[in-house]
């Protein structure tokens, strides 16, 4: 028998209004789907949500039954980028995915999700950072199902977690648009009204 396939939504990558956030996540709430992933993970240049809105967001989501889990910022470029993800981190009521490689440090040790844009592309890859304390893997939205499958086979894989015995769990991107890129220059200009080449 099969196990179910768990369905997570994951974090909103568009810079939608703090009210329309709202509401979306309302609907999400009321949903069938098992994982919710919160938090801003393209630039911090969007502050239509601060860290205590996710939080209490968070506790929302979870009291309706969800799995909630924070996700850090995939680009970080300053220091007040870095207290962000520290801050985040350092909560230890929902588990954090990793949206890049600055935040495995701090999440060593503790369970936590590979975000897609921590790059594991093989095996010896993902050994290494279950070797940290990842539980899950979100396999980056490049690699075909075959690839995937080589990396965490569904019948032997990684063992992950604190203590190493927890097998790795496999995220695929299924739905939505892709995310292409990040950069902060794209939020910078569309703030002064400017084509992002200008």
């Amino acid at each position: 028998m099969n196990p179910r396939i768990q369905l997570t939504v994951g974090p909103v990558l568009y810079y939608w209004p703090r009210r329309t956030l709202i509401d979306f996540y309302g609907e999400i709430a009321d949903s069938p789907a098992d994982t919710v992933v919160l938090g801003e993970v393209v630039c911090s240049r969007r502050h239509e949500m601060k860290h205590e809105d996710w939080l209490a967001l968070a506790r929302e989501l979870a009291a309706c039954g969800k799995e909630v889990v924070l996700a850090t910022q995939a680009l970080l470029e300053s220091e007040s980028d870095l207290r962000d993800m520290r801050r985040l981190t350092a909560q230890d009521e929902f588990v954090v995915e990793a949206g890049d490689a600055s935040a495995l440090r701090a999440l060593a040790g503790r369970p936590f999700v590979l975000g897609p844009h921590v790059n594991v592309y093989s095996r010896p890859a993902l050994d290494e950072h279950a070797t940290l304390g990842a539980i899950r893997w979100v396999a980056p939205v490049e690699l075909s199902l075959e690839a995937i499958g080589l990396v965490n086979p569904p019948d032997a894989p990684a063992a992950g977690g604190p203590r190493a015995d927890t097998p790795i769990a496999t995220e695929v991107f299924a739905f939505g648009r892709l995310p292409l890129a990040f950069s902060a220059r794209c939020f910078t200009a569309r703030h002064h009204h400017l084509n992002k080449d200008e």
